[in-house]
């Protein structure tokens, strides 16, 4: 339990070579895996593949390079193109190089957020 309130205190944290630390449950969308915290908010996982496949529903540690999402440009109004066609498009990314190395389980469950 120590462990887990100390690692739940790096959340979101940048290390070495801005390296960002995200905890939270793992989901699966359409063809990417997605990582939630306990503060709702959600990332999307670069880089793993399809190497999360057993870890959806568990509670894991997921290191990578954050990338934010781009800002929305103002379109006019000829253009058909809106957000909400790409949900994908307004999360934060987290790359991961390594899945062996940069994620970590913590837990078999999700806590309920």
């Amino acid at each position: 339990m120590i462990l887990l309130g100390t690692a739940l205190a790096r959340q979101g944290a940048k290390g070495p070579d801005d390296m960002t630390t995200v905890l939270g449950c793992i989901q699966r969308s359409q063809q990417s895996y997605l990582v939630t915290d306990n503060h709702g908010t959600t990332y999307l996982l670069d880089g793993v593949g399809d190497e999360l496949s057993g870890e959806v529903g568990h509670t894991l540690e997921v290191k990578g390079k954050l990338i934010e999402p781009p800002k929305p440009a103002r379109h006019s109004a000829k253009q058909s193109f809106r957000a909400s066609d790409n949900p994908g498009s307004q999360l934060a990314t987290l790359r991961v190089a390594s899945v062996i190395d940069d994620v970590h389980r913590l837990g078999n469950t999700c806590s309920s957020q």
